[in-house]
């Protein structure tokens, strides 16, 4: 990416239809290349993260001033620090699926039993529905030694907290998953 900058940006807002289209028209009109991006919906309040390539004339004020006047939504942009890197190779991706009664510090404990044993949470999507507490974790294992072992440690730790965990290779999952 010679003579480019990469910006971090992300959009809050009440949701509502356009706002991915004002958003990456705004971006498009600088010459800005989207990399990467993620959008959710979270009880009504639209979420979008996303990183962008611009030329290197482009600054960050630049990208926030055109990004206001594209969208009424909250906008923050960021110049991303280091280069882009590619998420763990698939061989070493996970899914966690956590089923629990819902409690507060659920995903609080989850994620520190997996930074305590290295685990990177690359991706995470909960839903609460009555009393039950739904955690869906895409996980890096690449730091793991023995996946038996880390098995083992996830049994004893579902046991302890009464949550029903099950872990699938990434690949399987999405194989079982996908029409």
């Amino acid at each position: 990416m010679a003579n480019k900058q990469i910006m971090v940006i992300s959009v809050m807002d009440r949701d509502r239809p356009g706002i991915v289209a004002e958003v990456t028209e705004g971006i498009s009109t600088l010459g800005g290349n989207l990399a990467d991006l993620r959008e959710s919906v979270l009880c009504g309040y639209f979420t979008m993260i996303l990183v962008a390539s611009f030329p290197a004339d482009v600054s960050v004020e630049t990208v926030e001033l055109t990004l206001a006047k594209e969208t009424s939504s909250r906008v923050s942009v960021e110049p991303a620090q280091g280069s882009l890197t590619e998420a763990a190779g698939s061989e070493e991706v996970y899914v966690l699926s956590a089923v629990g009664r819902d409690r507060v510090g659920l995903v609080a404990q989850v994620s520190r039993f997996c930074c305590n044993r290295g685990v990177n949470v690359l991706d995470l999507a909960s839903h609460v529905d009555a009393d039950q507490y739904t955690m869906m974790l895409q996980l890096d294992l690449s730091g793991i030694q023995c996946l038996e072992d880390f098995k083992t440690e996830l049994s004893t730790f579902g046991k302890t907290t009464g949550l029903n965990l099950v872990l699938q290779h990434n690949d399987i999952f999405r194989a079982t998953n996908e029409i």
